[in-house]
């Protein structure tokens, strides 16, 4: 599955965990209150404003993807209703407080925005003693209450929407083992293999998964068949033994693609480039200029290195990660 929506916050953070995202998947969605579309710049922070600008993660609007809001909550009601003693336990946790505390501009597992959910089901959580009205369109919410409703959520629009729900926060709540066994595979793969940039130009980021959308399929294959290799454990040895092979291709592929390309610039054609250019007939004469100007072939070879890049032949799928290294990381 290439697309995800991302919970149980609004903004991706700045980090490793969001760039290797965003090289990795197709598409990334965040479940955003509906204020936020009006005005964006008033309520992103400033990271998660400029990937929704460059459509590298696109909002989500809770509301207009549920039909019926108030229908679909209506189970989570039930489900809290029926351990009374888990309840109680709540209740209690709410009163002393275990509610969190995180900046207004996002939600936390202990705070929710109105618009996330109809607003019925707030009305029954307070009823329940599990939440209270907070500061402008935010409710407290008991923590463990929040966690699962946001869980709760986050499931139903991604399984509508066909998208993998995920989250930098994990939990093993949020997953089944089978899906914690394989996305901890997963992030250590590509903890391994796509360092942190010093920079983060999204603007690159953008072009660059534009432009080489068949080479990312390519690699992603090569990675989800290890992920789904039971046999193949996480933390053994033939584990890292794979992400050492995988390196070292990636690490080859770069070399090759920085390497001189002197050799493969053939002298009659540079001749006649300069000849069409200055009107040369001879080689003779094109050869002296050639002479004289030492810096042409070398110019032409730095060049070469920066568009010739994409035609090195790869069948491992690791040329993807190559061209990050080169376009993204460099």
């Amino acid at each position: 599955m290439d697309k995800l929506l991302y919970f149980p916050y609004i903004n991706l953070p700045k980090t490793d965990w969001t760039v290797r995202t965003l090289l990795y998947y197709d598409n990334i969605s965040s479940i955003v209150p509906q204020e936020y579309f009006y005005s964006p710049e008033r309520n992103y922070e400033p990271f998660m404003l400029e990937l929704v600008r460059r459509e590298l993660v696109i909002p989500i609007n809770p509301i207009e993807v549920l039909e019926k809001p108030w229908e679909v909550s209506r189970p989570f009601i039930k489900f809290l209703e029926k351990n009374e003693k888990r309840l109680l336990k709540k209740r209690e946790n709410f009163i002393l407080g275990r509610r969190g505390k995180i900046h207004i501009g996002k939600f936390f597992s202990a705070r929710i925005h109105v618009d996330k959910f109809d607003g019925e089901i707030f009305y029954q959580l307070e009823q329940l003693g599990l939440a209270e009205r907070d500061k402008g369109q935010w409710y407290s919410v008991e923590k463990n209450t929040a966690n699962h409703l946001m869980n709760y959520l986050a499931t139903i629009i991604s399984t509508k929407l066909e998208m993998r729900p995920t989250t930098d926060n994990f939990k093993k709540s949020y997953y089944s083992y089978k899906d914690i066994v394989e996305n901890k595979k997963r992030q250590t793969i590509l903890s391994n293999l796509i360092p942190f940039p010093e920079e983060i130009d999204l603007n690159k980021i953008r072009r660059f998964k534009d432009k080489n959308n068949g080479l990312l399929k390519a690699f992603k294959n090569r990675i989800e068949q290890l992920v789904l290799d039971e046999n193949l454990i996480n933390g053994t040895n033939l584990f890292k033994l794979k992400i050492d092979e995988l390196t070292l291709r990636k690490d080859e592929l770069s070399a090759k693609m920085n390497e001189s390309q002197i050799k493969n610039i053939i002298f009659g054609s540079v001749c006649g480039i300069i000849g069409a250019v200055q009107g040369l007939k001879t080689a003779e004469t094109t050869g002296a200029l050639i002479g004289a100007l030492p810096g042409f072939v070398s110019a032409v070879h730095s060049a070469l290195k920066v568009e010739k890049a994409e035609n090195l032949f790869d069948q491992s799928g690791m040329k993807y990660l190559a061209l990050v290294d080169k376009r993204i990381r460099r």
